[in-house]
């Protein structure tokens, strides 16, 4: 893909981001209850999307083209997705975000499309139905070619997923079939930003949000794991290792991998006891679903298993 074709298709590229319905609000009052049945029934419409994606894409006007897309959870659950397309040299050629948030009062997610100094005018809605979440969103708005885009994100999996949109350049009048498809394939694990503002300094050098691993793991305000995540996706640091709570040592990690697609990991080295002291080697595997690392370990005639959240 050339820079001219993506400068000139910008304002229709960003409709990969986003979704949704513009449709008049409704007048009818929910109950709280109502409310609190809805939100809880979609609040996690939108889990499949969250993480590392790579796709290949199609446009009828513009042809084929690839990118990166990211998303993650915010604190108060809201939706934060990057959309990026890149060149044949893998640079950077278009990039935007979109933000999506349940309204619980209309039964309905509602998002906006936020390129570079378009404000905040490239709005729209969607709506579960069925397997599918289908959305209806403009595009363009601040530019004189506004288009109208239904999307539907179909067949999805853990692993994939399949996003086709269909775009009216005439207020709805006439509609070109599958304007845009995208194939898209996983390329990292879920993950969630967390608070912005904790109240407390921030053990991390790494943003959680673009990087699922390095940080402090622990439970029970103690901490077990001290990893750092490469570009390689090996994983060095630290293992710690208590007996009750006063005795304590510590041991370097000297093989550890990660895998971004699954979420697999695998930690090898070596500690003292904290109750003979004597040298031992341990392993520790585990899965990291959301933002729970969990598995199991094995350090000298010692089993078990653990849960740990970053702190």
């Amino acid at each position: 893909m050339h820079y001219v074709s993506v400068a000139v298709c910008a304002g229709i590229l960003v409709a990969s981001v986003a979704s949704a319905p513009v449709s008049a609000q409704t007048t009818v009052k929910r109950s709280p209850e109502e409310m609190r049945a809805s939100y809880d029934a979609h609040k996690g419409d939108f889990d499949y999307l969250l993480g590392d994606w790579e796709f290949t894409a199609e446009s009828k006007e513009y042809g084929k083209f690839r990118g990166l897309w990211s998303a993650v959870r915010l604190e108060g659950g809201q939706i934060l997705d990057e959309y990026r397309v890149l060149g044949d040299n893998g640079d950077t050629m278009y990039m935007t975000t979109s933000l999506r948030n349940y309204n619980r009062a209309l039964d309905r997610w509602e998002l906006v499309g936020l390129d570079a100094g378009n404000g905040i005018q490239d709005i729209g809605t969607g709506r579960r139905v069925g397997s599918e979440m289908q959305i209806e969103q403009k595009f363009g708005v601040t530019t004189d070619k506004p288009s109208l885009w239904k999307i539907r994100y179909y067949d999805i999996a853990p692993d994939r997923f399949f996003w086709s949109a269909d775009r009216s350049t005439d207020g709805g009048k006439t509609w070109v079939s599958k304007h845009q498809t995208i194939e898209a394939r996983r390329i990292g694990p879920p993950r969630s930003f967390g608070a912005l503002a904790t109240g407390k300094k921030s053990t991390q050098s790494t943003p959680q949000a673009a990087d699922p691993i390095s940080g402090n793991w622990g439970s029970d305000d103690q901490t077990f794991l001290e990893l750092k995540l490469d570009a390689n996706n090996a994983v060095s640091g630290t293992a710690i290792w208590r007996d009750g709570s006063s005795q304590e040592t510590r041991g370097p990690i000297k093989t550890g991998t990660f895998n971004p697609r699954t979420g697999a990991i695998r930690l090898e080295g070596e500690a003292k006891r904290p109750d003979t002291g004597a040298t031992a080697s341990y392993v520790i595997e585990g899965k990291l679903e959301k933002d729970t690392l969990a598995g199991t370990f094995t350090f000298d005639d010692r089993k078990g298993n653990f849960s740990f959240t970053r702190k």
